[in-house]
């Protein structure tokens, strides 16, 4: 009897801590996971988890449990994103901000928050911190589409190789402005084209804005060429210009993280993209000093 007493205790305690279940928002069913929300400290900030491009929440699963020690989380899928339904609503940077705070309200959860976010989910987040600085606690960027980006710099790329200005135009055509995906989701090519427009754009709708000085931000990159080799180019090296890449955009996220109080940068060379997945420690690391950080700098604005 006593034994099956401490069987149930133990599954009532792991239900309380992790929680992956649908909300309505919008009339949308929104699939999301939460863990230790419910023992959440007054003012202690909420760790909330932003996938890429077309991602479902799942591979965030490698840091859940690091990260639970640190703090509350909650991971979800955009509508139309794995579990989650579609709704009818273009995933602009101001559009998935919006519906986030309306998860977060859903769930009693206010602010602070810490937002991290991986490659698409790395703008969103950026874009978070343009409509809401005051809700943040810390930014953790996890190899980002590149909001640092402009047309000039995105020619440097091919350019360093020696490619002929007829054919780094071609080039550019082919992987900015090519034909769309239409095997793919729905709702996954409306994130392609909004990540379009803001590339188009050069970003402006997150350049105009500048971060807040008095936040922790961390960018995290992988500097592992991983592509497959069915996928590489005959006619350029793909490993040189993915390492000309990451030279230039590694300058330019010094600069990002330069412009705020207590900003980091943090390059993994044996992590590929998904740094979170092949260098989970390195991201649990980051989300602590995040913690720690935003602490020293309330304590110093209460004093």
């Amino acid at each position: 009897m006593r034994l099956a007493l401490i069987v149930v205790t133990i599954l009532i305690s792991l239900n309380t801590f992790s929680q992956k279940r649908f909300i309505t928002i919008d009339s949308t069913k929104i699939w999301i996971n939460t863990i230790g929300i419910e023992n959440r400290k007054e003012g202690q900030p909420v760790i909330v988890f932003e996938s890429g491009h077309g991602t479902p929440m799942g591979h965030w699963d490698r840091i859940l449990n690091g990260v639970s020690e640190l703090a509350p989380l909650v991971t979800y899928d955009r509508p139309g994103i794995g579990e989650s339904e579609p709704d009818n609503e273009l995933p602009t940077i101001k559009n998935v901000s919006d519906k986030l705070i309306k998860i977060l309200n859903y769930l009693e959860l206010e602010p602070p928050y810490v937002l991290v976010g991986h490659s698409l989910g790395g703008v969103y987040v950026r874009g978070f911190a343009v409509y809401y600085p005051e809700m943040l606690a810390g930014l953790v960027i996890i190899d980002p589409a590149d909001f640092t980006e402009d047309k000039v710099s995105r020619r440097v790329y091919y350019e360093e190789i020696g490619m002929s200005k007829e054919r780094v135009d071609e080039m550019i055509q082919a992987i900015y402005y090519g034909t769309p995906n239409l095997t793919v989701p729905k709702s996954v090519q409306e994130e392609s084209q909004v990540l379009g427009e803001l590339r188009e754009s050069e970003f402006k709708e997150i350049k105009q804005s500048p971060l807040p000085k008095n936040i922790p931000v961390h960018i995290i990159t992988g500097g592992r060429f991983d592509m497959p080799e069915r996928m590489r180019s005959k006619e350029f090296d793909e490993e040189a210009v993915f390492r000309i890449k990451m030279r230039n955009r590694v300058a330019r996220w010094t600069d990002v993280i330069q412009s705020v109080d207590k900003g980091m940068l943090f390059y993994s060379g044996d992590a590929g993209h998904f740094v979170h997945y092949d260098d989970p420690e390195l991201v649990i690391s980051s989300i602590k000093i995040v913690l720690q950080d935003y602490e020293l700098i309330k304590k110093g604005n209460e004093e």
